[in-house]
């Protein structure tokens, strides 16, 4: 990536562009991807990756999307403050129909920092690039 980009924060326009979206019509549901971790070779996508606050809930637009997303590869959700702690669990599915959607994930890493979430991102496109998934070490040994 190129340095100049590594130091931009979200675009004005895209906000903007977001905003009036909504505003269009009440049933034009849609939830936005926060990455989506592309590789090169072999060329495809590692993982799909969702942040949020402790206080965000998946949305039942987000179960939706996420069904079909880990049918292409893992959806993983992060869940902290923004400078961490973070929470990094593996969303295995749900149900969107219920005015709660039903959520199913699976907890792997608790009280991580920006440097073990780094490394968790590595090994996730490390295994990517070796054709297998990553694995929860803890949850291995259980």
């Amino acid at each position: 990536m190129e340095d100049w980009k590594k130091s931009q924060k979200g675009s004005e326009r895209r906000d903007e562009f977001k905003l009036r979206h909504k505003q269009l019509h009440r049933s034009f549901y849609l939830c936005d991807l926060d990455f989506v971790w592309v590789e090169k070779s072999p060329p495809g996508i590692a993982a799909f990756l969702d942040y949020k606050d402790y206080r965000d809930e998946v949305t039942f637009a987000e179960v939706l999307a996420y069904n079909v997303q880990m049918g292409i590869a893992p959806v993983y959700i992060v869940t902290g403050p923004s400078a961490g702690p973070f929470r990094v669990e593996e969303y295995k599915g749900g149900d969107w129909r219920p005015d709660r959607p039903v959520v199913v994930l699976e907890p792997l890493l608790d009280n991580v920092t920006w440097e073990e979430l780094g490394r968790f991102e590595f090994e996730v496109r490390f295994a990517y690039r070796n054709g297998t998934r990553w694995r929860c070490p803890v949850r291995d040994e259980l």
